[in-house]
């Protein structure tokens, strides 16, 4: 044992994994949760667990990522001042059940006289638990757990002690394996995403970590690089995709003096940007507390089922009361006790999450733990973000127009075009493109093609100076006139069409519209939301009205919200939820997982951003809709069994408890029907994962 600074020692280790004491628990042992966040939070951290009475932390962590030696100067880095209240139960691990089993066993097979030996050691725990409840002023299941174990052990019943307090001990391990997938989770959020950057320091240009970038540093980004920092743009040109951050389905110009986001890349160009926003001060940094501070909710029909077996200790301690009162007999106050509607009421829930979990993953859904599905039950409003989620992220020609039928008609308008789109790696243009190539269209011979960041294309073409890209790029760059075709444009532009105009010679030759990329089953699963109970479905996009309003009219949507920033998407659900709506938010991207926490329920597209999908309650694991209603009907089916669950458990063991109240059954038959239904009631819900019918 090695001893290092004055709070923590290493108890043992290996690599990737440490066991340490730390000694403030012992002082500040409520302070465990919040220690359990905060660790997660270290770079590299994956899982920790953490037992406050033997001031024992174990630790995993990734090699390649992070040291023993830098873990442990974190912890004892930890203002525990700061210490919050997060709730945090016992944990278990699975040499905690070999032990349980270990003693059973010896209890089978050694004379009760020594039997009662390993029994008293490994009962210990549980009936001080249950004393230190109630001395807290507290009537909780613990209590009723201490009761029934005394009993036993009182009787000289060896094996019905250990019998029970193994049940116990699964009961919780089973619970808490069914939330460590979260805390895996959420240790992955909280980590910063790194990669390499450059930036000019001492007017040099040298290459750093991007967890290294200060404020001030300016960053010299091109190509297909990520913006690591929120900042300005102090020089340069780029297209910057930022769909995953506004939605806006097409690259944006930025140049000097323009904003851009962290988590947004450079598509073309090459800019120096000064970072003003970097580490914990980033918009994705605050989007991972907002995503942290949302993954530590319990589920709610969990905290029900705890509070249901809690209620029932006062009915089980009243009816063993009451029994005593009258009979006097001791076996029959065994007999009462050991009928504890905990196990199941406790088991049962989370085992059922777990099935329907399974059964959706084996349908291309990923469901993220109870409170995804408890809440998918309840929805009855639906918010749909538009990029990425009801239109593919690619775009599709919709109209090609020619302003001179006897230079150029239309189909060979489209031809040129994709010919000399084909040489730029725009989304527009490979809309072009696929268009030209779904109607067969011949490739049409051209001179160099010059590409104008953010602005468009120029080559020429038959003796022709040909232009393609924005009306501003015509207009201003070679003064077109558009004058005479104003009529058609603002048809076009109406019905939310993106519009690339193409220039012959100064002069304006066609044009050609484009729109979302609308997913085939999105009316279909509209329709289907609305049949199921779903009393409104509302779009959210980053686009102007118009485009918004086309695109909710031809889905069915009831209405939408158009020039939706990140912070409107989540106020708008603010705003749904106060009106006492309940919300499921269909969406992707970095900009996507605020509104994706807000909301009573988040799924995303398994197109999706990274951090988007972690973010959600849901991922679907296929490109299509269709997982969003599968998500729904699981949800009922889970909720449902839950509940029969619940009754089932109540009527069963109410009726062993009024059998045992008379007599009818000794405790060893008490204890073997109680623990038999609640074997019977987590095997139905183990069934669960194969669905109905199977």
């Amino acid at each position: 044992m090695s001893g290092i600074g004055e709070r923590v020692t290493i108890v043992h280790q290996i690599p990737g994994r440490v066991r340490l004491r730390i000694s403030t628990l012992k002082e500040v042992p409520d302070a465990a949760g919040w220690l359990k966040q905060q660790i997660l939070s270290f770079t590299g951290v994956s899982g920790v667990r953490i037992r406050p009475s033997a001031q024992s932390v174990v630790i995993q962590w990734d090699c390649a990522r992070t040291s023993l030696a830098d873990i442990v100067t974190a912890v004892n880095a930890l203002d525990w001042q700061t210490a919050n209240d997060v709730e945090f139960e016992t944990e278990y691990c699975g040499g905690d059940n070999l032990l349980n089993l270990a003693g059973l066993a010896l209890t089978q097979v050694l004379p009760q006289r020594w039997a009662r030996l390993p029994a008293a050691l490994l009962t210990a725990p549980t009936i001080l638990e249950g004393a230190h409840t109630l001395s807290q002023g507290q009537l909780k299941v613990e209590v009723l757990d201490a009761l029934a174990l005394s009993l036993s052990m009182l009787r000289g019943d060896n094996r019905t002690a250990m019998l029970t307090q193994s049940l116990l001990t699964l009961g919780e391990y089973m619970e808490q394996e069914t939330s460590r997938h979260s805390d895996a989770l959420l240790a992955d959020l909280m980590q910063p995403r790194e990669h390499l950057v450059w930036v000019e320091r001492g007017g040099e240009s040298v290459e750093i970590n991007s967890s290294e970038l200060v404020t001030g540093d300016v960053m010299l980004l091109g190509p297909g690089d990520n913006i690591p920092a929120d900042g300005t743009v102090l020089r340069g040109v780029a297209q910057v995709n930022q769909a995953s951050m506004t939605g806006e389905s097409v690259p944006v110009r930025r140049e000097a003096g323009s904003w851009v986001y962290a988590g947004t890349q450079i598509q073309d160009g090459n800019v120096a940007i000064s970072a003003e926003q970097v580490g914990e001060s980033s918009s994705t940094a605050h989007i991972r507390r907002f995503i942290r501070d949302s993954l530590t909710q319990r589920s709610e029909t969990q905290q029900v089922t705890q509070q249901m077996a809690d209620r029932r200790v006062a009915i089980t301690l009243g009816v063993g009361a009451a029994v005593f009162a009258m009979t006097r007999n001791w076996e029959r106050l065994a007999s009462v006790f050991l009928v504890d509607y905990s196990c199941a009421l406790k088991l049962s829930t989370p085992i059922a999450f777990k099935s329907i979990m399974y059964r959706a993953a084996q349908s291309g859904l990923l469901l993220k733990g109870g409170r995804a599905i408890e809440k998918l039950a309840d929805v009855d409003t639906v918010v749909f973000d538009k990029t990425g989620t009801l239109t593919h992220d690619e775009m599709q020609v919709t109209d090609v127009i020619s302003f001179n039928d006897q230079l150029v008609h239309a189909k060979r308008l489209l031809a040129i075009a994709a010919s000399v789109e084909e040489h730029s790696n725009h989304p527009l243009a490979h809309a072009v493109v696929a268009a030209a190539e779904h109607h067969e269209l011949p490739h049409i011979a051209h001179g160099e093609v010059e590409y104008v960041i953010a602005h468009g294309l120029l080559c020429a073409l038959e003796d022709h100076q040909m232009v393609i890209g924005s009306r501003h790029f015509l207009d201003c760059h070679y003064d077109i006139d558009f004058s005479p075709y104003e009529a058609e444009i603002r048809e076009l532009e109406t019905k939310g069409r993106h519009l690339l105009f193409i220039g012959f010679d100064n002069q304006l030759v066609g044009m050609i519209g484009l729109q979302d990329h609308l997913r085939d089953e999105a009316s279909e699963v509209v329709a289907q939301l609305k049949a199921s109970g779903i009393r409104q479905v509302v779009l959210l996009t980053g686009d102007r009205a118009e485009k918004a309003c086309q695109l909710a009219e031809r889905v069915g949507i009831d209405s939408y919200v158009a020039n939706a920033t990140p912070e409107r998407k989540v106020e708008v659900v603010q705003a749904l939820q106060a009106a006492g709506h309940r919300v499921l938010f269909v969406g992707d991207g970095i900009n996507d997982a605020p509104v994706l926490t807000q909301a009573d329920v988040g799924l995303a597209m398994n197109q999706s951003t990274e951090l988007a999908q972690q973010a959600a309650d849901a991922v679907l694991l296929q490109d299509n809709l269709h997982g969003v209603i599968a998500a729904r009907e699981l949800s009922l089916e889970a909720m449902k069994l839950v509940n029969s669950n619940i009754k089932l458990t109540e009527w069963i063991n109410s009726a062993i408890m009024l059998a045992a109240a008379l007599g009818w059954l000794s405790p060893g038959a008490s204890a073997m029907l109680h623990n038999g239904t609640t074997l019977g009631v987590l095997l139905r819900s183990l069934a669960a994962k194969k669905g109905r019918g199977e």
